[in-house]
C-alpha cells in the first residue's frame, strides 16, 4: 500500500512539473509573438545619436535650368526704332513786343501829301539798341536819325543836312541834352529848318514824350536855327511848345 502511495505521489509530481513547463513554454511563445508584432518606436529628431553619420563631401553640381522663353506682355509698349520717331521741327519763336522794342529804335521823318508836311514815326532795326539804359537808347535813336539824312524811304524824307554828326547825348535832371555838329545849322528854307528841328525833338523824346530837350551846336546853345533864316529857338523845347511855335503846315511857295 505504501509503495502504491509513493508511486502516485511521483506521478502527481511529474505531471505537475510537466504542466508548469508547458505553461512556461506557452507564456514564452505568447510574449515572443507580441514583441514581433509590435510597431517600431519613433525616435525623436532632437535625440542625439551616439554614432555621428559621416557625409561624403563629394561636391554637388548645381542643377541645370533650361532658359524659359519670354512671352511678350500684350499690355507692354512696343519699342520704337529711331527711324520711326517723328521729326521735331523747331519753329523760330515770334519775338514778343518787349523783344521787338529792344531790337528797334524809333525815328521821325517827314511826309508831304501835297497840302502839308507832317512828322511820321518809323521803326528801324538796331541790334545795338537792345539795352535798358535810356541814355544809350536815345543815342542809338539819334544816330539812326542822322544816318537817314539824304536817304528817302518811299515818301518819307529828312531835311537834316547830310554830314550832321551827333557829338553827345545826355539825360540830366532838367531834360535831354543833344549836342550836334555845325552842319545841322546850315542855311536852308523855313520848311527845312522847322522840319529838321521837329525830327530831332520827336526822336530824342521817343522814350519819354514829355521830356524837355536842350540843343547845342558844338557845345553852344542854339538860339537861331538856320543862318540867314533866323528861326528863333526858345529852350528847352518840348513836343508841346514845338507844335505851338512851329505848326508843320508851311506855305508851299516856301522853298525847302
Amino acid at each position: 500500500m505504501e509503495e502504491q502511495k509513493s508511486i502516485s505521489k511521483s506521478v502527481v509530481a511529474t505531471v505537475s512539473a510537466l504542466a508548469l513547463v508547458a505553461i512556461g513554454i506557452g507564456g514564452g511563445l505568447a510574449w515572443f509573438t507580441i514583441q514581433n508584432n509590435r510597431p517600431a518606436a519613433t525616435v525623436p529628431s532632437n535625440i542625439p545619436f551616439s554614432n555621428p553619420v559621416t557625409v561624403n563631401p563629394t561636391p554637388i553640381s548645381p542643377p541645370i535650368v533650361a532658359p524659359m522663353p519670354i512671352v511678350p506682355n500684350p499690355t507692354s509698349v512696343t519699342p520704337v526704332t529711331p527711324s520711326q520717331l517723328p521729326t521735331v521741327i523747331t519753329k523760330p519763336k515770334t519775338p514778343t513786343v518787349a523783344q521787338k522794342e529792344e531790337n528797334t529804335v524809333k525815328i521821325w521823318r517827314l511826309d508831304d501829301d501835297g497840302k502839308k508836311t507832317i512828322l511820321v514815326p518809323q521803326d528801324l532795326k538796331d541790334p545795338e539798341a537792345s539795352t535798358s539804359n535810356p541814355e544809350v537808347r536815345v543815342q542809338r535813336s539819334m544816330s539812326n536819325l542822322l544816318a537817314s539824312a539824304g536817304k528817302p524811304d518811299g515818301k518819307l524824307t529828312s531835311t537834316i543836312p547830310v554830314g550832321t554828326k551827333l557829338l553827345s547825348t545826355r539825360i540830366m535832371a532838367d531834360g535831354i541834352h543833344v549836342d550836334l555838329s555845325k552842319e545841322f545849322n546850315q542855311v536852308s528854307g523855313a520848311t527845312s529848318v522847322i522840319g529838321r528841328l521837329g525830327q530831332v525833338i520827336y526822336t530824342a523824346t521817343a522814350q519819354n514824350p514829355d521830356a524837355p530837350v536842350w540843343i547845342t551846336i558844338e557845345g553852344k546853345k542854339l538860339e537861331l536855327l538856320g543862318d540867314g533864316v533866323g528861326v528863333e529857338i526858345r529852350q528847352p523845347i518840348t513836343r508841346q511848345t514845338y507844335n505851338q511855335d512851329f505848326p508843320i503846315n508851311p506855305d508851299r511857295s516856301t522853298k525847302p
